[in-house]
């Protein structure tokens, strides 16, 4: 699965696989899959993953 992942300071965007936007977010790959199954999306500090694909 790829995630649409926001960086929040700069607004870029970026399609990555799901281990890759975990790595990234400094999350676990299940809390991002659930929150998104539950919210239709994913936060973190700096990144938010928007939707999957």
């Amino acid at each position: 699965m790829h995630i649409l992942v926001r960086d929040k300071r700069t607004g870029s965007e970026d399609w990555m696989p799901l281990e890759a936007a975990a790595e990234v977010m400094e999350l676990d790959e299940t809390e991002i899959e659930w929150a998104l199954e539950e919210f239709g999306e994913c936060e973190s500090v700096h990144h938010i993953a928007i939707e999957p694909e």
